[in-house]
C-alpha cells in the first residue's frame, strides 16, 4: 500500500510524509479516532516508510524491509496487541526489553502498541517510563479508539494525530472504486458511519446478509403467527452473542430508516438506501409511535445481551414486543 491509497486523513498523510521527508520523527506518536477509521493500516505504512530501505518515496514498496514489514515479519518491528482483553505489564516489559536492542537491520525500531487504551494501570505506568526516556533509536505508534482511558502523562509524550470518520459521499466513491456496487457502498457508507474498516467488513464479509436478515424479521413481524416468534428465536438461539448484538444492531437501523422514512416520506435520508423501495413498503405497516417504541426494546434487549442475558429468551421477549408494537396504532 502507498499513501495514494489512503482515502481521506489528508493532513495525517501530508504530516507523516513530512516526517520521513526531513527525517524529524517523534519518538511517540498516538494515533486516536473511532474504530475503523484506518488508523492502524496508516500506522504500518508510516512503519514501513521508517524502515524502509529504498530509494525516493518512502515506502518504496518493493525492498525487502517494506515486503517484511507488509509481511508483519520485519525484525525491527514490534507489534503490541492485547492480551486477552487488556495489554499487561509482562507485555510491556517484553517490548522494553526489545527496545534496549540495537535494530537488526538498519538505523531504526517501531514499536506498534494496538488498542493502547487496554493497558493496565501497571502497563501504562511501566510505558510511560520508556516514553520519558526513550530509546533514541526507537518510534513508538500508539493507537487508540478513546483518548479519554489513556493516562494523561502518556499523552503528553506522544505528538497526538487525530483521525476521523470520513464524509459519507467520500467513503462511497471510495468503496465504489474498487468494484462494490454503487448503492450497496452508499448504504455501507452510512451503516459504518464514514469509517473504511467497518465499510468494509459489512461489504465483504455477512454484512449484507445479517442486513437482509434484519430486514426479513422487521418487515414479518406486523400481524405474525406466534409460530414465527418461536421459529425466529430459535435461529437467535444458534448465534453467538456477538452475532446476536450483530443482529440486533441492523434491526435498530432498518427500524430507524422505518422511523425517517415514516416521518418525511423521502428516502434520501436512508441508511440503507439500497433496499430504499422495500422498506418504503414495509413502513406502512409502521405508525411513527409503534417505530419508536421498538426501537427502545431493542435497545433494552441489547444492553440485557450484554449483561450476559440468555440469548433465545431475550430475543422471544423482543420479537413479542416488536410484534406488540406493530399492531398498535
Amino acid at each position: 500500500m502507498q499513501w495514494n491509497e489512503i482515502v481521506g486523513h489528508a493532513e495525517n498523510m501530508n504530516s507523516l510524509q513530512d516526517m520521513l521527508s526531513n527525517g524529524r520523527v517523534p519518538h511517540a506518536l498516538l494515533f486516536v479516532g473511532p474504530e475503523g477509521v484506518g488508523k492502524a493500516t496508516v500506522a504500518r505504512l508510516f512503519a514501513a516508510g521508517l524502515l524502509c530501505s529504498g530509494a525516493g518515496q518512502k515506502p518504496c514498496g518493493e525492498c525487502s524491509s517494506c515486503k517484511q514489514v507488509h509481511a508483519m515479519s520485519h525484525p525491527d518491528l514490534i507489534v503490541m496487541l492485547p492480551d486477552g482483553a487488556s495489554i499487561k505489564i509482562d507485555q510491556v516489559r517484553q517490548l522494553q526489553r526489545e527496545v534496549a536492542l540495537a535494530p537488526y537491520y538498519g538505523q531504526r525500531r517501531v514499536g506498534i502498541i494496538d488498542a493502547a487504551e487496554t493497558m493496565t494501570v501497571q502497563a501504562a505506568n511501566s510505558l510511560l517510563k520508556t516514553l520519558e526516556e526513550p530509546p533514541s533509536d526507537t518510534v513508538f505508534i500508539l493507537i487508540s479508539n478513546s483518548r479519554q482511558q489513556l493516562l494523561p502523562t502518556i499523552i503528553s509524550r506522544c505528538r497526538i494525530m487525530p483521525f476521523y470518520s470520513l464524509p459519507y459521499e467520500a467513503l462511497s466513491k471510495a468503496l465504489a472504486a474498487q468494484g462494490f456496487d454503487h448503492a450497496q457502498a452508499g448504504a455501507a457508507a452510512r451503516i459504518s458511519g464514514g469509517r473504511m474498516g467497518a465499510a468494509l467488513g459489512f461489504l465483504a464479509k455477512d454484512g449484507l446478509i445479517v442486513r437482509n436478515q434484519a430486514t426479513d424479521i422487521v418487515a414479518a413481524l406486523p400481524g405474525c403467527l406466534p409460530n414465527y416468534i418461536w421459529e425466529t428465536a430459535l435461529l437467535f438461539e444458534k448465534l453467538e452473542r456477538r452475532q446476536a448484538l450483530e443482529l440486533y444492531k441492523h434491526m435498530t437501523l432498518i427500524l430507524r430508516d422505518l422511523l425517517v422514512y415514516a416521518a418525511v416520506k423521502d428516502t434520501v435520508l436512508l441508511f440503507n438506501a439500497d433496499i430504499a423501495e422495500r422498506l418504503a413498503t414495509v413502513a406502512h405497516h409502521w405508525s411513527e409511535h409503534s417505530l419508536l417504541n421498538a426501537l427502545k426494546a431493542v435497545e433494552f434487549a441489547r444492553r440485557a445481551l450484554v449483561a450476559n442475558a440468555n440469548t433465545r429468551l431475550t430475543s422471544e421477549a423482543l420479537l413479542i414486543k416488536l410484534r406488540d408494537a406493530a399492531g398498535e396504532d
